[in-house]
């Protein structure tokens, strides 16, 4: 009887089991052979060349300086992005009347695509006609050159997502964040109220230690997001002023589909799948030993 019910649970997920592996598992495999391939279009996959698209990318000065953009993004997603849909599930579940109203106002924005709003962005930084240099004007402060200026561009492109987040780009992690504070115990809210504990030290001793699992697995697909970043840099400045937004998913796809190298391409999202590979390892250490 058990093995009859093993046997037909395997029968249940097979078919995604299939596809998973199909869509997912083969192009991983297929990417990385071809990574050591000089890839021909016309007689793939190419001449073996072994770690020689690796040895030169660890060389090129683009790829080097697209990885620090990319790390440079993801310290900023942390200042501005990441604790956003943390509070506002934190003030979202503080509401004890008409709750269900506004967690659906935040996630309103979800039904937006990103593409959209990213192209309302562009325009609302433009520095000859856009809404910031307008408000700048009537503060009485001067111009700025934003998407345009070396300096400005990374934190003028995740600024938007102080807002965005509460409900477009991270509308999931909003709800994630909502479900896990849900299942935190009230009892232990009860005892810790009746011991005189206020809002901040139950925030701090209670709710955060509780959810932290949460904040871990969010912050691993968070850091997937950064490095796997292509949309934003792509449409609001196309990876410049002078390269200081590309990213390498967007140097790859400049390579692949500009320069026509596509295992040299594919070379790079491969570092990039290694680098988040191994910044997960590390983070999910980190959180088996702070769970010791």
């Amino acid at each position: 009887m058990k093995k009859k019910k093993w046997n037909s649970g395997w029968l249940f997920i097979l078919p995604a089991l299939v596809a998973f592996i199909m869509f997912k598992y083969y192009p991983i495999i297929m990417g990385i052979a071809v990574s050591f391939f000089r890839y021909q279009i016309m007689n793939p996959p190419g001449i073996f060349i072994g770690l020689n698209n690796y040895i030169r990318a660890f060389k090129d000065p683009y790829v080097l300086n697209a990885l620090k953009n990319n790390f440079e993004f993801w310290l900023i997603m942390l200042v501005l992005n990441f604790w956003v849909p943390l509070v506002l599930a934190i003030m979202v579940n503080e509401i004890k009347k008409h709750k269900g109203i506004v967690r659906t106002l935040y996630y309103i924005p979800a039904i937006l695509p990103s593409v959209v709003v990213t192209v309302l962005w562009k325009y609302i930084w433009q520095p000859d006609y856009g809404l910031a240099n307008y408000i700048m004007g009537q503060a009485g402060l001067p111009h700025q050159l934003w998407l345009n200026s070396t300096t400005l561009v990374k934190w003028c492109m995740r600024f938007p997502y102080l807002f965005i987040y509460a409900g477009l780009s991270a509308g999931m992690d909003f709800i994630i964040y909502l479900a896990s504070l849900n299942n935190v115990s009230q009892e232990m809210y009860e005892s810790a109220q009746i011991d005189g504990a206020g809002f901040w030290s139950k925030l701090f001793k209670l709710t955060l230690p509780t959810i932290r699992p949460t904040i871990s697995m969010l912050l691993i697909t968070n850091t997937i997001a950064i490095f796997n970043l292509f949309d934003e840099p792509k449409i609001m400045t196309g990876g410049g002023p002078a390269k200081a937004t590309e990213t390498l998913v967007l140097y790859a796809f400049d390579k692949a589909y500009t320069g026509g190298e596509y295992s040299y391409a594919i070379t790079i999202t491969t570092i990039a799948f290694i680098i988040v590979f191994l910044l997960t390892l590390v983070q999910m250490k980190l959180q088996k030993r702070s769970n010791l």
